[in-house]
């Protein structure tokens, strides 16, 4: 997923705090930690869409890579770890086809 920063944290999206696993009280100042201003849909006077350098995104390669945890990484280090994960939890080792689910989880599609 790509979100621009925008002026003021303004945001295309904002996230939604629930008490679970990782969050026993849900707190004001844990909701603020997690509520952004959403950008308004009209540019009357304020931050719009295009508002960015150049009123464009920058180019994905010029783009941070983070893996789960916000750490900085690169986009080899995700596949690595995914095929780690993927070797864990499913006992495959073959490297799977691009864009093929049945290789991806190592299971036959059905006919």
């Amino acid at each position: 997923m790509l979100y621009p920063n925008y002026a003021d944290f303004v945001s295309l999206s904002t996230n939604h705090l629930e008490v679970g696993s990782h969050v026993k009280v849900r707190t004001l100042e844990k909701q603020k930690q997690f509520l952004v201003p959403l950008m308004e849909t009209t540019n009357c006077g304020t931050l719009g869409l295009l508002d960015l350098p150049g009123r464009t995104l920058p180019q994905w390669n010029a783009l941070p890579v983070l893996n789960l945890t916000g750490a900085m990484a690169t986009l080899e280090s995700l596949v690595e770890v995914g095929h780690i994960r993927r070797e864990e939890l499913t006992g495959c080792t073959d490297d799977p086809a691009l864009f093929d689910i049945h290789q991806l989880l190592c299971t036959a599609p059905k006919l």
